[in-house]
């Protein structure tokens, strides 16, 4: 098997997986409430322009964390939100090990 499709067959796996089939059941189910799907949306559009921001070596100032915490502690108040956003969470974990496997695979070749 040649490594384009290892990576194929991982795909795969990483898709037969209770969390990624959890998320997508919850992702539907989120849907059929329009409203509570663009809030969770909207906090994601949000907390995704945070993240950027920080990465580019941008402060964020206190009114923004502050914006942020208080968008959090409502979503987290819908229990459907809550749940996908817990399940992202689970996922994350599965990404980050992935690539500590892969940053201990290729450790070899960018360590002199």
């Amino acid at each position: 098997m040649n490594f384009h499709e290892n990576i194929n067959k991982l795909v795969e796996s990483f898709k037969e997986t209770q969390e990624y089939k959890e998320y997508l059941d919850l992702k539907e189910n989120l849907k059929k409430n329009n409203e509570v799907y663009n809030m969770l949306k909207d906090f994601k559009e949000k907390q995704n322009e945070v993240q950027i921001s920080y990465l580019n070596g941008k402060d964020i100032s206190k009114e923004k964390q502050q914006e942020m915490e208080n968008l959090y502690s409502i979503v987290i108040q819908n229990d459907d939100c809550r749940k996908i956003l817990e399940c992202e969470m689970k996922i994350n974990i599965i990404l980050a090990d992935l690539q500590k496997s892969m940053g201990e695979a290729i450790e070899e070749l960018v360590k002199f």
